[in-house]
């Protein structure tokens, strides 16, 4: 894990494809951003592997408040800048999952979008964790 903190509003550019105001709380009260960047890294290699389609971060770093104001679980890895909820245009969420599966440490399906994260597996005795929130099946 290479976790960096950045100023809100910087112009960093993370890597080729991503840059730091995709991965900012979007509370926008926030004036810090946490971002892994090997998870960047895991990124920018799972886009290679979409054949260059562009990955949009629905949902970067979450500071507490935001991440407990939209539900989510009060441990998320989003609040650890090393989780993103992603879509590809063109390309299903289930397909997305699928093609991320060996990249990332975590990943979850949901209907709209896929969660990917990179969670140090150290404290959790290397186990990855996977879930499923679709409400929908499957094709």
């Amino acid at each position: 894990m290479d976790v960096r903190t950045y100023p809100r509003g910087a112009d960093v550019r993370l890597s080729p494809h991503f840059h730091l105001r995709e991965l900012e709380c979007r509370c926008g009260r926030c004036e810090e951003t946490l971002v892994d960047l090997d998870h960047i890294a895991r990124l920018e290699a799972l886009r290679e592997r979409l054949d260059g389609c562009a990955i949009e971060i629905t949902s970067g770093f979450r500071c507490p408040a935001h991440n407990a104001a939209i539900g989510g679980h009060p441990t998320s890895e989003h609040m650890a800048g090393v989780a993103t909820d992603i879509v590809v245009g063109g390309r299903p969420p289930e397909q997305v999952a699928d093609m991320a599966e060996a990249r990332f440490s975590g990943l979850g399906r949901y209907d709209t979008f896929t969660h990917v994260d990179s969670r140090d597996l150290g404290y959790r005795g290397g186990v990855a964790s996977r879930w499923d929130r679709r409400t929908t099946s499957p094709a």
